[in-house]
Parts: structure tokens; C-alpha cells; sequence
């Protein structure tokens, strides 16, 4: 208290005390009551860590960088707390310029000490560091300096540190998230990039640290990058905006649209870059869960045959289309490039390295408080930090990442999961199964995203193109679900196999089974009623996942299937005796459930008014029903009975359906 009553002279003369007091101190006393004496000063007279000239010599700036360097190396956990406060202090009061390097060099160093290189005590310094200024010093994030390091190097880097294992390295970044991103959305500063919502703000930059992390040597980093990945993807960031769906021209939206349709592209190709390559590793199944989700919203307004089926609304035209849609690109998995036929043989891909699991294995952080460490801090390293000016090396260009334009083909990334999923690891490896059944689950959400977008699709170019979606991938399908049911060592595990049964029920298309949509060729697996039987042969398995998928999947074939054939009396018969099957099931509720989602879909095609006589076709579906009337009344008041909420809400439904019913 009594600085504040000598002249400034004197109290400026104090700072490089402090500095040497930091460098030379034998005790963790002494440190810590020099970061105290830091802090008091900076707040009661902060005209004392103001000087001229340049900031090679600035005492200021040299204090700050040894007040980082002490607060990393720092073993006493109150020490270290009280360098980081008093850092986030004196940063109000150091040059712009100093202020922006150290916190390069303190993001640099958090995504080095990673991995292999894993250092606890070093990345959680980093982030504590980058916390207190943006917490303490929040003038200095108005000025990002020539490069905006805030918007394009920080946030970045707090995003993707949010996802850190450390709960507590992770809480520090998502205060510098939570705070520095509230100041840039006050501060206006977008003209480059367009967005309501931070992550969409800051898009084009999150994107490059995704990527950057993503091709990065640590594991760990590339970990942290799925998940944020795959928050971006739910996030509905990564897919077309609603005016570009609905077709509503907007200038604003436009570039909107444009920059989601880049950022999606170079992200779905760096997913697919990394799903093609055989090695599993943990956090591979969110990058095939972020990429289906990228893909399965882009579908709707994708390319066909060279065109958009939005062509009536060309503002919205991009070569930045992630996905396309062609019937003749089975072999491309990038649109044109023959991916599968030229470069790569099956077996040469689904053949493994030696392991099919990275075992990553983490260094855990010793958190234990040191009541005192009496050796004084290796500072040497604080001379290789020197001031330098503000350069674009410190920022990867996406043009020299990402070069060329290359859509995704469509049926090709669904045989690309595909193979994930029916992959035959070379050894037992923990951690491979739930690899294959993620990807099988991500497989089918993404064949549903196809099948919801139907409203847009009103051409006979893609009812074909789903018909013959299901004809390249429903043979081996059927094919891993039949051999999953022979008792040998190497047949599937029911988990795939339920997963493999919703994949089909996913992929079947509409009318399927007409003949005036079969003209080409006969397909394996195209004949409803062959399906029909197959689905029901499977609802008397042992593991109930099975019985439950099987009968779902029979119910999708029901509501799917060509009118002819629930004309017949042999189909009603044989989706009431697989729905009977499955409601005996009375320790598993979904099993009941799915049995009467199969009863639901068969009185849903009559349809929900009565039955005129222009409607032929369901008026004959409902004279082949009606002999089973009682019957499937019988079984849905039984099952209103149910103590499961699920059943009995199903059960009303198929009441309230028949209420019309003569």
C-alpha cells in the first residue's frame, strides 16, 4: 500500500526485481510471494509496468514470459494458481503484440504436449494461461493483430480442448471458449465470414484446426478432433441452410450456403480419407458418425446425373457439393475415380496390419499439492521465446490443405461403411466389435437420411437410384446376416447381426417388388415375399437384439412393399404369425414392440380414411385383412394391458387405425 505514495521512477524500478526474484528464488515462498506482489501492483498503480521503447527490452514483457514459464514448471499447485492470476494482470498492462506471441506460444505448446509427448503439467499450464488473460485481460481480445490470432488460432484451439480428457484442462478451455467468444461476437468482426451462432461464425477456422488436428501424430489430438467434429455435425452447422432447402433466395444466405458447403466438403473428405484406411483406433467410430451425419444432410439437395435437383434454384449452385448421386459411381468413392475397381481389390482392402486397435494409453497427471519445493525453476527455455512480429506462418492455409474440388459419391461412402462394418478383424482385439457395430448403425441413420428426403425427390431418376442402391448392397448383407447364423468360431456376433437387420430395413425402397420397376436385370433379394420369409425365419433367435431387428425389419418390408402382394392372404398370414411370435416375448418389451410396429404397418397401408371405391388398391389390401380382424383386435387389447408405456401407446395406434373399419 505505501507504493502508491513514491513516484513512478521507483515503482518501475521494482519490475525487474520481480523478474530476477522469479528467476533466482530458491523457494516456492518466494515465487509465490513475488506473483502476489505482481498482482498488487498491477492493480494499485499499473502506470509501474508501463514502459517506452521497443518490447524486446520491455521489463514488463519479460516479467510475463517468466511468470509463464514459472507457473509451467511450478510443482506446488498454490504457487502455480497465484503466477497464473497474477499473468492474467500484468497481460492488461503488457503490449498488445507480447501478448498475442505468448498466447501463440501457449497454444503451440498445449497441442505439443500430447500423445507420445504427453505432458499433464504443460498443457494444463498452456490452458490456465490462455484463461487468465482472456478472463483478466479481456481488453487484449479486441485486438487480434495482423492475423486476428483470437478468431483464427485461439478459439480454434479452445474448441478442440473443450473435448480433453483432463476435466480440468478441459473446464479451462471452455472458460476461454464461453468468454473470448462472447467478446468476439460483441466486437463485430466478420466481414470475412458469415453465421448467427459462434461455431458458424468461426466455421472456416474451426474447420482447419479440425483437419489440422486430425492429421496430427498424437492420438489424443486426433480424439479431441472426432468429438468436435461431432459436435459440429449435430450442431447443424455442417449442412445446407433452411432457405437453401426450401429453395427462398436470400444475398446473406447465399454465402451462407457457400461457406457451410466448403467447410462440409473438406471435412467429408477428411473423414472418408480416414475411414478408408484400415487401422482402428479409438474415436474412429465419431468420425464415420460425423461423416454419415454431414452426408445424410446433404442429400437432399445433392447433384444428380450432373445436375442439381435444385436446379430450379441455381443461386444456390456450388462446386462444393459434398455428396452426389449417381447410379453408375459404385465404383467411386470420390465422384469419378473408380476408387474401388482400380485402386483398391476387396480383399486387399478389408485385409488388416498386425493390430486392428491402437491401445492409446494415457499418462494420468500427479494433481497431488507440494507443500513446498525448495530448488530454484529452470528458466532456459524462456530465451528461446523471442519477440517476433506477427506472421501468417503461425496459420495453416486451407488452399494448401485441401487442393481441388471432389465430391463424394454417395453409394459409394455407404459401401465404404459397409465394409467397416462386415470387416473380418485379423485377431481378436478388444474394441473391434464395437468399431464394426457403430459403423453398421451409422449406416443405416444414414440410408434413413436418404429415405426422409424423398419429398424433394419426385423423380423416377431416384426411385431408381434407391432401387438400385438396394440391389448393390442388400446381397451382402443378406449374405453376412445368413452366415452369422451358422454355430462356427468365425460367424458374426448377434450385436452385427441385429445391426446388419437394420441396415436392410434402412435400404428398402419404395414399391419394392413391382415389376414395372425391375425391367433391367433380376436382382438377388428382390422378390418381397422371399424377404418376407427371411425376416421371419430370424424372429426365433436366441439373442433378442435379433428378434427384435428382424421383426422391424419385417415391418419396413410391409409398408414398403408393392401393393400385390398384401393383396394375398399368404403375406397377412405370415406378418400375424411373426407379430404373435414376437408378443409372446415377455421379458423383453422392444421385442413386443416390434412385433406390433409389424401389425401397424400392415393396417397403415388401407390408409386413414375410408376406403372409396377409386381407392382399388386398398380396398383390396383391406378384404385380405379383414378375415384377420378379430385376431388383431384380440392381440391389441391383450397388449393395451401391457405395463410398458411403448407397447401400449403402439397398441392405440393400430386401434385407433381400424376404429373405420367395417
Amino acid at each position: 500500500t505505501c507504493l502508491i505514495h513514491v513516484d513512478l521512477e521507483t515503482q518501475q524500478k521494482l519490475v525487474p526485481v520481480f523478474d530476477s526474484s522469479l528467476r533466482t528464488g530458491a523457494g516456492f515462498a518466494t515465487r509465490a510471494a513475488t506473483a502476489d506482489a505482481v498482482s498488487n501492483l498491477s492493480n494499485s498503480c499499473p502506470s509501474a509496468f508501463r514502459f517506452k521503447g521497443i518490447s524486446s527490452v520491455n521489463p514488463t514483457v519479460r516479467l510475463l514470459r517468466a511468470l509463464y514459464y514459472a507457473s509451467e514448471r511450478e510443482r506446488g499447485i498454490t504457487a502455480k494458481d497465484k503466477m497464473t492470476h497474477a499473468l492474467g494482470n500484468l497481460a492488461a498492462l503488457a503490449p498488445g503484440s507480447s501478448v498475442r506471441q505468448l498466447v501463440i506460444k501457449a497454444c503451440k505448446r498445449y497441442c505439443e504436449s500430447s500423445g507420445s509427448n504427453n505432458d499433464p503439467s504443460a498443457r494444463k499450464a498452456a490452458a490456465a494461461t490462455v484463461r487468465a488473460i482472456v478472463v483478466r485481460s479481456s481488453n487484449q481480445l479486441y485486438d487480434g493483430g495482423p492475423n486476428d490470432i483470437w478468431r483464427k488460432k485461439v478459439l480454434p484451439v479452445a474448441f478442440l480442448g473443450r473435448h480433453d480428457e483432463d476435466t480440468k484442462v478441459s473446464t479451462l478451455w471452455k472458460d476461454v471458449w464461453d468468454e473470448g467468444g462472447s467478446i468476439m461476437s460483441s466486437s463485430g468482426r466478420n466481414d470475412d465470414t458469415y453465421g448467427i451462432t459462434l461455431q458458424e461464425n468461426l466455421l472456416p477456422f474451426l474447420e482447419m484446426a479440425i483437419i489440422s488436428a486430425l492429421r496430427d501424430m498424437s492420438w489424443a489430438r486426433r480424439r479431441h478432433a472426432c468429438s468436435a467434429l461431432l459436435e459440429l455435425s449435430n450442431s447443424n452447422i455442417l449442412a445446407p441452410t433452411s432457405r437453401s432447402i426450401i429453395g427462398d433466395e436470400d444475398e446473406n444466405d447465399h454465402d451462407r450456403f457457400l461457406q457451410r458447403a466448403k467447410s462440409s466438403s473438406v471435412l467429408l473428405r477428411e473423414c472418408t480419407r480416414i475411414i478408408a484406411r484400415p487401422r482402428v483406433w479409438v474415436g474412429k467410430a465419431d468420425t464415420i458418425k460425423a461423416g454419415s451425419i454431414i452426408a445424410g444432410k446433404w442429400c437432399s439437395i445433392a447433384p444428380a446425373k450432373g445436375t442439381s435437383f435444385d436446379s430450379l434454384h441455381g443461386y444456390y449452385h456450388t462446386e462444393w457439393f459434398p455428396i452426389v448421386l449417381k447410379i453408375d459411381s459404385y465404383d467411386d468413392l470420390f465422384d469419378g475415380d473408380g476408387w474401388f475397381a482400380l485402386n483398391h481389390s476387396e480383399a486387399d482392402y478389408l485385409q488388416d496390419a498386425n493390430c486392428d486397435v491402437d491401445e492409446v494409453k494415457q499418462l494420468v497427471a500427479n494433481d497431488d499439492e507440494y507443500n513446498g519445493d525448495e530448488s530454484g525453476l529452470n528458466l532456459t527455455d524462456e530465451n528461446e521465446f523471442e519477440e517476433e512480429p506477427d506472421s501468417g506462418a503461425t496459420f495453416v492455409k486451407l488452399s494448401s490443405m485441401n487442393t481441388g474440388v471432389q465430391s463424394i459419391s454417395f453409394s459409394g461412402f455407404c459401401r465404404l461403411i459397409l465394409d467397416q462394418g462386415l470387416k473380418s478383424p485379423s485377431q481378436d482385439t478388444e474394441g473391434i466389435l464395437p468399431y464394426r457395430a457403430a459403423a453398421l448403425s451409422n449406416l443405416s441413420n444414414l440410408l434413413q437420411s436418404l429415405v426422409s428426403a424423398k419429398g424433394r425427390f419426385v423423380s423416377d431418376y431416384m426411385i431408381v437410384y434407391k432401387r438400385n442402391l438396394y440391389h448393390q448392397l442388400a446381397p451382402r448383407l443378406f449374405s453376412s446376416i445368413s452366415d452369422g447364423q451358422s454355430k462356427n468360431d468365425k460367424s458374426m456376433p448377434p450385436l452385427l447381426v441385429a445391426n446388419a437387420l437394420e441396415c436392410l430395413a434402412s435400404l428398402i425402397y419404395d414399391s419394392i417388388g413391382d415389376p414395372g420397376l425391375s425391367k433391367e436385370q433380376n436382382f438377388n433379394y428382390s422378390d418381397p415375399m422371399d424377404c418376407l420369409n427371411f425376416f421371419v425365419g430370424l424372429s426365433g433367435n436366441s439373442a433378442w437384439t435379433i428378434r427384435q431387428m428382424s421383426t422391424l425389419a419385417a415391418s419396413s418390408l410391409v409398408a414398403k412393399m408393392a401393393t400385390k402382394y398384401l393383396q394375398k392372404n399368404e403375406a397377412i398370414k405370415v406378418c400375424l404369425d411373426c407379430a404373435t411370435k414376437a408378443l409372446k416375448d415377455r421379458k423383453f418389451w422392444k421385442v413386443r414392440q416390434a412385433g406390433l410396429d409389424l401389425i401397424l404397418s400392415l393396417v397403415s397401408r388401407v390408409g386413414k380414411q375410408r376406403v372409396s371405391e377409386a381407392d382399388s388398391e386398398n380396398r383390396l389390401i383391406m378384404e385380405s385383412i379383414l378375415p384377420y380382424k378379430e385376431k388383431i383386435l384380440h392381440i391389441t387389447r391383450a397388449s393395451l394391458l401391457d405395463s410398458e408405456a411403448h407397447v401400449t401407446a403402439t397398441a392405440s395406434k393400430i386401434s385407433l387405425a381400424m376404429t373405420w373399419w367395417p
